[in-house]
């Protein structure tokens, strides 16, 4: 079976502490080694698009520079010429990349002869890639911060010199959209971005405090909507009580049912008749019995005079005769 890959047999400095072509440097003393070799990969060139190219064995600290020996992905489409570059002694540099900025300083005491932006004394990288020229365009510029925010050198230290490595074309875009003259210096411009990102972060404190606040007024108007609910459900359960549509059992299940629901509760009720006794119930019968369905005691109890009875004989003689055979002959 062919092998899927191969160990180059030298090593390669991944990264030391001296000041790199961008002007900031990375302090060997700060690297997190154990964070790279949990996942040691690299590319070609920092090509991520094109796959992992290899993976990194043997890496150690030695002295001031982080060495390692590359095990090359002969699968990958660019791993045999890419072996082949690195053997033949084409491909020597090693660059790290995506290096994750941990702490950083800007002291002066810090900075060596030539450096313009700042030390970074704390910091690991997520790949190391092999590439033509060491610290090329692809290799030392992207930086991040510990939540994998995309950092510049400007974020880093925001009135440095590096600023000037952007494209003038590009100062003068952002001079104008500060209202800034095209011939502001570097300095001024950096603290025009700098109190523009401390106005961003006050607003971002402000809208904080404000959804904060907000949060806390919900809360207690959830506790008032509740109390009220529980007040206007137990006015309700009262009334239904002393109307005699519910039963003391039933109130106490219905204050829990309905605990936080006092409109459905009220059209429940709304729909239940009140409690009428059977004795009740027979004397609004008898109050609302019509005359047709009168018996004779209820001609002479609603009708003492007797008039009704005498006009019953004349309009009525048969159901007359019934009246006075079941009053007098039943």
């Amino acid at each position: 079976m062919t092998e899927k890959f191969k160990k180059i047999e030298r090593q390669y400095v991944l990264s030391d502490s001296s000041v790199n072509e961008y002007g900031f440097r990375l302090l060997t003393s700060g690297y997190q080694i154990d964070a790279f070799q949990k996942n040691p990969i690299g590319y070609y060139m920092h090509k991520r698009e094109d796959g992992i190219v290899l993976k990194w064995e043997d890496l150690c600290v030695d002295d001031d520079k982080i060495v390692g020996t590359p095990v090359i992905n002969l699968s990958n489409g660019r791993g045999v010429q890419t072996c082949d570059e690195a053997e033949n002694g084409f491909l020597n540099a090693a660059s790290v990349g995506h290096i994750v900025v941990l702490e950083f300083s800007n002291e002066k005491e810090l900075m060596l002869p030539g450096q313009t932006g700042p030390t970074i004394t704390k910091w690991y990288n997520k790949e190391c890639s092999l590439v033509d020229i060491p610290g090329n365009c692809n290799a030392l510029t992207r930086l991040y911060d510990a939540q994998e925010n995309e950092l510049n050198l400007v974020d880093l230290n925001i009135n440095q010199p590096i600023i000037k490595t952007l494209h003038q074309n590009v100062l003068n875009e952002i001079k104008e959209a500060l209202n800034l003259n095209s011939k502001t210096e570097d300095v001024e411009l950096g603290a025009a971005v700098k109190t523009i990102v401390g106005n961003v972060a006050k607003l971002e404190l402000d809208n904080k405090a404000l959804m904060d606040e907000k949060n806390q007024l919900l809360e207690q108007l959830e506790v008032i909507n509740k109390a009220k609910n529980k007040h206007e459900v137990g006015a309700l359960l009262d009334r239904a009580l002393e109307d005699g549509k519910i039963t003391v059992e039933l109130r106490d299940k219905l204050a829990n049912d309905y605990e936080n629901n006092a409109e459905g509760l009220k059209g429940l009720l709304s729909a239940m008749p009140a409690y009428r006794s059977i004795t009740e119930l027979l004397k609004n019968k008898n109050e609302l019995k019509g005359e047709t369905q009168w018996v004779w005691d209820d001609y002479e109890k609603n009708d003492p005079s007797g008039k009704k009875l005498k006009e019953l004989r004349a309009n009525d003689p048969v159901r007359y005769q019934e009246l006075f055979d079941g009053k007098f002959f039943s």
